[in-house]
């Protein structure tokens, strides 16, 4: 008989407590605890259970159903709808700035790191020249709810930003964030390169999918003052688990914007 935990003392990092609960929940559901159509404990079951507040379960729950995973009904409660979240990640995608907070949601999990020395094939990946010195961090990122990453990420910074590992592995999750505070460096512009892989071995490992099935790699290139490279990240994502939005809108002549449909 499976064991479940009576609060939130094993469960994973620095996260806030919502997502530790909606993870947790989320475990449970797909082991079976909480069957399809049944009903989640009330909310005050689960205050008492995992000793938070109701704000915190609410949280969770939301994560939960946004997840696809639960719905919530007035008079009802919370009805469980799956044991596996269907709803996959959504980014929109229409300045640096939503680039930079994109992560948010979500959470980081760092799986390790090495120091580099650019050969000509990684040189040609990363855009740099041959020779140069980079800090590798092998990482993933998870919904803050949990369940399967939605992508295998492949962080590359300057020497200069090795201090930012402390903060990775306490499951900071905005990571360019992190390399202008450590690089002391403000990033200005992206760039972003995006084509279709047969995931390789090694990412196929981390997301819990067969070698050679499609996905999508996401290649961003991060530029500060001059066009200097200050870091590249190489985001390998499989199929059904992430989908970008970005909107172009078109300038008339006088400077305002035409909108149409087609």
């Amino acid at each position: 008989m499976a064991s479940y935990p009576q609060d939130l003392s094993s469960a994973a990092g620095t996260a806030p407590r919502y997502q530790q609960l909606s993870a947790v929940l989320a475990r449970e559901i797909g082991e079976g605890r909480y069957a399809i159509g049944s009903l989640l404990p009330p909310e005050p079951q689960l205050c008492q259970r995992f000793s938070v507040s109701r704000h915190t379960v609410r949280e969770a729950v939301r994560q939960l159903c946004d997840l696809g995973l639960v719905s919530r009904h007035q008079g009802i409660g919370t009805v469980v709808r799956a044991s596996r979240g269907e709803k996959q990640y959504t980014a929109a995608l229409a300045s640096l700035g939503d680039l930079m907070a994109y992560a948010k949601g979500t959470t980081l999990k760092l799986l390790g790191s090495r120091w580099l020395q650019a050969d000509a094939q990684l040189a040609a990946q990363l855009r740099c020249e041959e020779g140069e010195r980079w800090l590798e961090y092998n990482t993933c990122r998870y919904l803050g709810g949990g369940g399967e990453p939605i992508v295998h990420l492949r962080i590359f910074v300057r020497p200069e930003a090795e201090g930012m590992r402390a903060e990775l592995e306490g499951g900071q999750a905005w990571v360019f964030g992190l390399i202008e505070k450590y690089g002391g460096e403000r990033i200005l512009e992206a760039q972003q390169v995006i084509s279709a892989l047969a995931i390789p071995a090694e990412s196929a490992r981390v997301l819990g999918v067969k070698p050679r099935t499609p996905g999508l790699l996401v290649r961003r290139f991060y530029l500060g003052r001059n066009g200097r490279l200050l870091s590249v990240s190489l985001n390998v994502h499989p199929q059904g688990r992430v989908e970008f939005t970005t909107t172009w809108r078109l300038e008339d002549a006088a400077g305002g914007s035409v909108s149409g449909a087609a």
